[in-house]
């Protein structure tokens, strides 16, 4: 056969094979590639178990120095952040899960150090400073994580779902909330049992702060010496922490079978968000026993249970009286007029933005037996106060007698967290209340 013939057949058997293929429509839409999730995985970076077992007393001492390292407060404060932090390891298994929070009057008091401090101890922590209501109980449900919330001020502002969720967290009972998922609408729970530390400017919500241990903070002064804390360097946090998992893994049932005492004095919400940190307290022994005791009733005495601001409220009172000492007399509209015009203070945003009124006055002072007086002076009558009548009332919550918590020198380093040796926290260093040092 010529070159033209065998041409000719292999033309005929393109066109039989290209009529025999299956029909391909090439503006059909072609396989969908997987969508990429947007965002990033969480990711937890906990460090395995300590391999020595620790000795109690002696890692709430180091937690401790630790916090005091990068913090300014009180010795109280910070027992309490100690305490809680190593609680925050079992808390899964308790039944009530008290929030931490840190809040101020103002900003630059030390809010966010102290949650990057507790971030760096708790385990599995997620900070955030948005988070939606839907974001929040799936992550706990996912993750059983310590929540660590910034900004929570904004937040809260205009979230009651928000709101309510951490609210229903508290008790173990409790911490569910309910939603409809998938195309049948089936109704599933959702658990939001987990520890939260929440820093904020002002008051939490009434009902959150009841269920929260509270520490103020305060502006540091600059003769108040700490070390500044470090995102590049890790200043011997993963250490501290892979003891507390360890501590927590041995002791943590132990822990959680003890019926510590309760003081007296604590409401029985207090005595609620306590009662987990005194168990910790009485399972190592020592000081703790004591030093968890005066944590609570001394930071239970500043919380305000109205939500009433009564505590600056009083600061302010006695500023406007040293500010005027020759005046003894104040009638009710006077002492509101000049509340009112200090700037800074929030009783000019009260009533919808009128500003305080004498009976409210009359009021957030009746919880420290502080009343109006009717009084006749040149002819008129009148309600006011005497400004000596505040002053048993000023000494007793307004007294300067919680120095601040700091270090003779600014040389401290992970190095001397002693662990494993004799750690040793002294009186002087501690800043302990008179009656603490007296044994009361």
């Amino acid at each position: 056969m010529s070159e033209e013939g065998l041409l000719d057949v292999g033309k005929i058997v393109d066109t039989i094979a290209r009529e025999r293929a299956p029909y391909v429509d090439e503006k059909a839409e072609k396989p969908k590639k997987e969508k990429r999730i947007q965002g990033k995985a969480l990711n937890f970076n906990d460090p395995a178990p300590s391999a020595l077992p620790q000795n109690g007393i002696l890692l709430l001492d180091d937690i401790a120095r630790q916090v005091r390292r990068f913090l300014v407060a009180d010795s109280t404060s910070i027992d309490a952040i100690a305490l809680w932090i190593v609680f925050a390891h079992f808390a899964e298994k308790a039944s009530i899960c008290p929030n931490l929070c840190f809040n101020s009057a103002t900003k630059a008091c030390g809010k966010s150090t102290a949650l990057d401090i507790t971030s760096r101890l708790v385990p599995r922590a997620i900070p955030t400073s948005n988070i939606s209501p839907a974001a929040l109980y799936r992550t706990i449900e996912a993750f059983t994580p310590t929540l660590v919330i910034d900004e929570a001020d904004a937040m809260f502002r205009n979230n009651e779902d928000l709101r309510t969720i951490l609210n229903s967290g508290f008790s173990k009972l409790a911490a569910y909330v309910i939603r409809t998922v998938g195309e049948d609408f089936e109704a599933r729970t959702f658990n939001v049992f987990c520890p939260k530390a929440i820093a904020l400017i002002g008051n939490l919500p009434d009902t959150l702060a009841s269920r929260s241990i509270i520490v103020k903070m305060r502006r540091r002064k600059p003769d108040e010496e700490i070390q500044r804390l470090r995102s590049d360097i890790d200043q011997g946090f993963q250490d501290l922490k892979a003891r507390v998992i360890r501590f927590a893994l041995d002791y943590g049932d132990t822990i959680l079978s003890i019926d510590p005492e309760i003081p007296s004095a604590l409401s029985d919400r207090q005595a609620d968000c306590w009662r987990e940190l005194l168990r910790i307290a009485d399972c190592v022994g020592g000081d703790w026993q004591n030093r968890a005791r005066v944590a609570a009733l001394e930071l239970c005495s500043k919380e305000d249970d109205s939500g009433d601001f009564s505590i600056r409220l009083l600061a302010d009172i006695r500023r406007i009286f040293a500010e005027e000492p020759e005046r003894l007399k104040w009638p009710s509209q006077a002492l509101v007029d000049t509340l009112n015009a200090i700037e800074e203070s929030p009783w000019s945003s009260f009533t919808r933005g009128k500003g305080i009124t004498a009976n409210r006055l009359a009021r957030m002072l009746t919880k420290f037996d502080i009343h109006p007086e009717t009084r006749k002076e040149e002819g008129r009558t009148f309600k006011g106060y005497l400004a000596n009548s505040f002053t048993d009332t000023f000494s007793r919550y307004l007294s300067n007698n919680r120095n601040s918590v700091t270090f003779d020198g600014n040389e401290l380093s992970e190095n001397d967290l002693q662990g494993y040796d004799s750690v040793t926290v002294t009186d002087a260093k501690r800043n302990l209340p008179e009656y603490e040092r007296k044994g009361a």
